[in-house]
């Protein structure tokens, strides 16, 4: 039948309004991404300024340590200089004092001996010489007393000259130690200054190392973004070749050149690849709870069950190494053997780690993860 012009605008209106909604969502996604790369580009310029300022600052940070080991030995042998200086000041005072508290004896015994001189006469002390049985024993008491008053005044002497020579001494030992606690108590104040400035410095690299793991997870979050933008765009296009050609994604049982169909009919709402900082190894397919989930191939059905965060998955062996694998369900519908191509294996849920309803779809070749865009119709 030959069409009409009416019915060919009609025609023309249909493929308009199934194409410009595709076409406006690749355009929304690639302006998206192009700021998303403007961002991710500012992010690596912040990220290489804040890595050098961290060197240059981890290299400041390295010499103030070794300057504040350096102090912290000055200042040790000046703590040891000045306890030795108080050990000698006080061995010295010992001195002194032990010197001074023999003059004082010494003058007391002179002080007796004055006062007895004095109390007792020059005759008297005669008198007890001649009283001697002998002349050889006053030879000899006198004698003793002239040896006595020589020694004492000597002695005395002596101690005089000791007492001045510690004198001297201590004070020269005092303005050691005075000396000493002063260097001591420079030593100290630098080390606190330099130990102060190590501080600070550390804590302000601190924040900058705070920033630079700011700038790299937002980086990485930001690639991981682009990556899902990305996978979104190759969705869109995907979708709009389908439009143009007359199908929709998931919505006919077309095999592809790898023998696969469309497990379920529904929008891709996140492609293959880096996602979140870690990589995405399938794309999520979107669809209402219960949806049937159909085998995209024959093959046989290895495993059927629990798996960490896929949920109730159903994976599925094929020739040629090829694997398929099918997560979140809410009802799994095979528990092993043999499936043929479009079989219903489960239903659409939301288990595991899961946002909300959608089949998650994986292809691998030998266990390796491929994009599954790359294996359907």
């Amino acid at each position: 039948m030959r069409k009409t012009p009416l019915l060919s605008a009609l025609v023309c209106l249909l493929v308009f309004a199934l194409v410009a909604p595709a076409a406006g969502a690749a355009s929304s996604n690639r302006a998206k991404r192009d700021e998303v790369r403007r961002r991710r580009a500012k992010l690596a310029l912040q990220l290489n300024a804040a890595k050098a300022s961290d060197r240059q600052l981890a290299q400041a940070v390295a010499a103030l340590d070794a300057q504040v080991n350096t102090q912290s030995a000055a200042t040790q042998a000046a703590e040891s200089a000045a306890g030795a200086a108080d050990v000698a000041l006080t061995q010295a005072e010992a001195r002194l004092e032990a010197t001074t508290g023999r003059i004082s004896k010494l003058r007391e015994q002179l002080a007796r001996r004055a006062v007895s001189a004095y109390m007792r006469p020059a005759g008297e002390t005669v008198i007890e010489v001649l009283d001697s049985r002998d002349l050889g024993e006053v030879s000899r008491r006198a004698t003793m007393l002239r040896r006595v008053a020589s020694n004492d005044r000597e002695v005395l002497d002596q101690l005089h000259a000791a007492q001045q020579d510690e004198t001297t001494q201590r004070e020269t030992m005092t303005q050691a130690r005075q000396l000493a606690q002063e260097r001591r108590g420079a030593a100290r104040a630098r080390l606190n200054e330099l130990t102060d400035a190590q501080v600070q410095q550390r804590r302000v690299r601190a924040k900058l190392d705070a920033r630079i793991r700011d700038y790299t997870q937002e980086a990485n979050d930001v690639a991981a973004l682009e990556g899902d933008l990305s996978a979104r765009i190759r969705a869109d296009d995907a979708r709009l070749a389908a439009q143009q050609s007359g199908a929709s994604v998931g919505g006919s049982d077309k095999v592809s050149g790898a023998g696969l169909i469309w497990p379920v009919r529904g929008p891709i709402n996140s492609g293959f690849g880096m996602r979140w900082g870690r990589m995405h190894q399938g794309i999520d397919i979107g669809a209402g709870t219960g949806t049937p989930i159909h085998a995209a191939k024959a093959g046989t059905v290895t495993f059927a069950g629990t798996m960490s965060g896929y949920g109730n998955v159903v994976v599925i062996t094929h020739s040629g190494g090829l694997s398929t694998l099918y997560a979140h369900q809410s009802r799994i519908a095979v528990s092993g053997g043999a499936v043929s191509q479009g079989q219903v294996i489960g239903y659409v849920g939301t288990t595991g780690h899961s946002t909300g309803p959608h089949l998650h779809f994986e292809t691998r070749i030998d266990g390796t993860p491929q994009n599954p865009l790359r294996y359907l119709p």
